[in-house]
């Protein structure tokens, strides 16, 4: 009887709904006009991209580092001593045998002419030398102690011996005994405009610099590519070391050190066609040398005096060599 009378009761049910214009979604619905009551919008934020000096960069995981250096006695650009006028109580801290705007052979280790002394850019010596699958180098400076705010110390490496940097090896405010990648850097001149017409002179002709980062604190293609660190030994030493597969013949380079602040920045090389002779401090170089090789005289435009080499790789303090001055040959453009 229960049965019977709900089928009996389904017709009813649909007539219901159908006459009391309850519609279910379809194809051809029209739309229902929108409530007269304002509804808040609901506002969705855009995008943003992430700040490259926010974020943070991924661990970098190491699988071989530099063991102890070895250094070779003939593989020494020596450098003037800003130092010793210094403390000499010299009224120029420039010398004029050592600072050659037009050579872009700096001496510059101070804001002026006349003080402000900075005795972390005062190279006295630079250094090379191999062991393994590493090339050493090193910069010897007058007093590291006190590191000026943005200090840089590097190296220039030509790797075919036309006096124009092929790669440029920088580290940030080094510290600490302990190889680390921690502020180092390596920048290469992929299209070649460093030194423009005339490597080391002004020549109307500046580029981009070293435009292509390899490596940055560990973060590229290879984390283990550059070290750095404070020597162990002296406190006054910085010491490089980077993977000799960087260069095509690791065998035979040229090599020249710098120091400096806001001068030495990849973008600015070279520093003749970048900056002005006037305004430009706070920055040191070395003359240039050959490894691997008995440099030959102006086989680079900068390069030291040359003096007969005796190759054998050593720890101790290179030989003292004054920095030539009359006797290197003048380049004349």
């Amino acid at each position: 009887m229960k049965g019977l009378s709900f089928r009996s009761f389904i017709p009813f049910l649909l007539l219901v709904f159908a006459l009391s214009g309850c519609n279910f979604p379809t194809s051809q619905q029209t739309p229902t006009p929108a409530p007269t009551t304002a509804v808040p919008a609901v506002t969705m934020a855009a995008p943003t991209a992430t700040d490259p000096s926010t974020a943070t960069p991924a661990p970098v995981s190491h699988t071989s580092m530099p063991g102890d250096p070895a250094y070779v006695t003939d593989q020494v650009a020596v450098d003037c001593n800003t130092g010793l006028r210094y403390a000499a109580g010299a009224s120029d801290l420039v010398s004029s045998g050592c600072d050659y705007w037009n050579r872009e052979w700096l001496e510059r280790p101070a804001d002026s002419m006349t003080g402000g002394y900075q005795g972390a850019l005062d190279i006295i010596w630079a250094q090379a030398g191999a062991s393994g699958p590493w090339t050493y180098l090193r910069i010897k400076t007058y007093n590291l102690g006190a590191m000026p705010d943005g200090y840089q110390a590097g190296f220039e490496l030509d790797q075919n011996l036309d006096s124009r940097g092929d790669f440029l090896l920088l580290a940030s405010k080094p510290s600490g005994t302990t190889w680390t990648t921690d502020g180092v850097q390596v920048w290469q001149d992929t299209n070649g405009d460093v030194g423009g017409s005339k490597p080391f002179a002004y020549d109307a002709q500046g580029g981009n610099g070293y435009e292509t980062n390899l490596v940055d604190s560990g973060q590229g293609n290879d984390p283990d590519l550059a070290w750095v660190r404070i020597s162990p030994t002296d406190s006054d030493t910085i010491e490089f070391a980077f993977k000799s597969n960087l260069l095509h013949n690791p065998n035979v380079f040229g090599w020249w050190a710098w120091t400096g602040t806001a001068n030495v920045s990849p973008a600015k090389f070279e520093l003749v066609d970048s900056e002005q002779n006037d305004s430009t401090w706070d920055v040191d170089n070395t003359c240039s040398w050959i490894f691997g090789e008995k440099p030959k005289a102006n086989q680079l435009l900068n390069l030291c005096a040359v003096a007969q080499p005796t190759a054998t790789p050593t720890n101790t303090p290179p030989p003292s060599r004054p920095r030539p001055t009359a006797t290197r040959p003048i380049i004349i453009y």
